[in-house]
């Protein structure tokens, strides 16, 4: 959740896409990891998804960017999905890489996982909130106050918004699939045959720089 993270991703719009073109606007979310620490945001009792989006809002307005579009990996497919249920018209597309969510093993190289993938978003949620914990920043009821809000699994799908809100949003949307436990490609799959919009690349990542290429060709247009 931090700018940072983008160098360590296959894709990086920073780098890739041409200034020329795009202006790319970034914010580090209340939850990231800066530069060792902790960001000096804290959360309290009743805080979720939808503290996240009104950050990402106020940033919007503080700029005076009336429109733009959507570029994320990881979480950040779930934080545009609901910035774009809460306002439809502020962004004209969205390009979603490796969306996480609650599913089944399908296609995901390596050892399978048994179930549902509920140890996914534990495991890196428990890693951050000791560390949240242990500089102060929130008590352990507010954070398992939070998890349960963001990520518990009566949430499901991408825990943000439902899939019959999906089939609301009417802007386009490129899904680059993800394939592992933390980003299953039954997500992938089931955005993309949900949105009444949306295009799904599922080759794109460690299969060698031409598809790569591709991708980031389509994600320009």
């Amino acid at each position: 959740s931090c700018l940072a993270n983008w160098a360590t991703q296959p894709y990086d719009p920073w780098t890739t896409l041409p200034s020329s073109r795009f202006q790319l606007i970034a914010m580090d979310q209340r939850s990231a990891q800066i530069d060792g620490g902790m960001s000096s945001c804290t959360f309290r009792a009743g805080d979720g998804w939808h503290t996240f989006a009104e950050d990402q809002l106020a940033l919007l307005d503080h700029l005076g960017v009336k429109g733009c579009h959507l570029i994320g990996s990881c979480i950040g497919p779930s934080f545009q999905l609901l910035l774009m249920r809460e306002a439809p018209g502020r962004f004209a597309s969205a390009v979603l890489m490796q969306p996480i969510g609650l599913g089944r093993h399908s296609t995901e190289p390596g050892a399978s996982w048994e179930g549902l993938n509920h140890q996914a978003s534990g495991h890196w949620f428990g890693d951050w909130a000791a560390r949240m914990v242990g500089e102060g920043r929130a008590g352990e009821a507010e954070l398992r106050a939070l998890y349960d809000a963001m990520f518990a699994s009566e949430r499901g799908f991408v825990f943000s918004i439902s899939s019959e809100e999906l089939r609301g949003i009417q802007a386009p949307l490129l899904v680059l699939m993800g394939r592992d436990m933390y980003h299953p490609s039954c997500i992938s799959r089931e955005v993309a045959s949900t949105a009444p919009r949306a295009e799904l690349i599922e080759e794109w990542r460690d299969v060698g720089p031409t598809q790569l290429a591709a991708a980031a060709q389509k994600i320009e247009e």
